[in-house]
């Protein structure tokens, strides 16, 4: 895997992954290798060889959670997502050839890309946040460096 960031504000890093890549990981070393502790991931897209995902198969509390691995010919059509906390946090989109299905989740270690994926991350300057569960046992995202604004 490689990478490349943008010069000047905000900083934009293109990570370029090739064949046996492990995508989750590679992400997350482009973060803590950068420093950066807050960034959105605008896009991805490649080809994976596996897939681990889970997505929620109940609603309720606890949530149901459901983890799914697919093998074979997957073609990414879509990764997006967060970084909050200096921790990665992405869902993916991608065909799974053999069984003629779209599939969407939540990206999981291990995910390993076939020929080639592309990804894209836009640094936000100047927030720094925190992912957390609160007393209900829901996730929730706090803003450590101002208060936040609801509405």
């Amino acid at each position: 895997m490689n990478y490349f960031v943008s010069e000047g504000a905000p900083r934009i890093i293109l990570a370029i992954f090739e064949r046996d890549d492990f995508l989750l990981e590679g992400l997350q070393d482009v973060v803590h290798k950068e420093g950066i502790e807050t960034a959105t991931i605008v896009s991805g897209i490649g080809s994976l060889q596996r897939a681990n995902i889970h997505t929620f198969a109940r609603f309720g509390f606890p949530p149901e959670e459901k983890h799914q691995t697919f093998e074979g010919a997957l073609e990414m059509g879509s990764l997006q997502g967060s970084v909050i906390g200096g921790e990665v946090h992405a869902h993916v989109t991608f065909y799974h050839w053999d069984s003629g299905t779209s599939m969407v989740g939540h990206l999981d270690r291990g995910t390993q890309v076939a020929y080639m994926a592309e990804v894209t991350l836009v640094e936000i300057e100047g927030v720094r946040a925190e992912r957390y569960r609160d007393a209900a046992g829901d996730y929730r995202v706090r803003d450590l460096t101002r208060v936040a604004v609801t509405g």
